[in-house]
């Protein structure tokens, strides 16, 4: 009698378990998450988990702001009323920040 090996019996289970359709709202917040993160790592507010160091690239910054603003007006209509505060109070900070790293305020 052949053995079934702990991956086999995950990837089994996991091939039972019952599917949920993707929330598209819930991934595009998820992306709004890591965007804003980068924004921060860009902005030399937060060190880069990858180099461990602050560094400042605000052109990189400035993309993933507008990518933010433009990703949260698409799910705008598909928020709470706190979800939507919370995203305002958001890229209300990232652009305050952004202002300031850049001298142009």
């Amino acid at each position: 009698m052949e053995q079934q090996s702990s991956f086999e019996q995950t990837a089994g289970q996991e091939q039972q378990a019952p599917k949920e359709p993707v929330d598209v709202v819930a991934v595009v917040l998820w992306v709004i998450g890591e965007l804003q993160a980068q924004a921060w790592i860009k902005m030399g507010l937060w060190k880069d988990p990858v180099t461990d160091e602050l560094v400042t690239d605000l052109p990189q910054a400035k993309i993933a702001i507008d990518s933010v603003a433009a990703l949260v007006e698409v799910v705008r209509p598909h928020l709470s009323d706190e979800q939507r505060r919370e995203m305002e109070r958001l890229l209300t900070d990232l652009r305050f920040n952004f202002v300031q790293r850049s001298g142009t305020g």
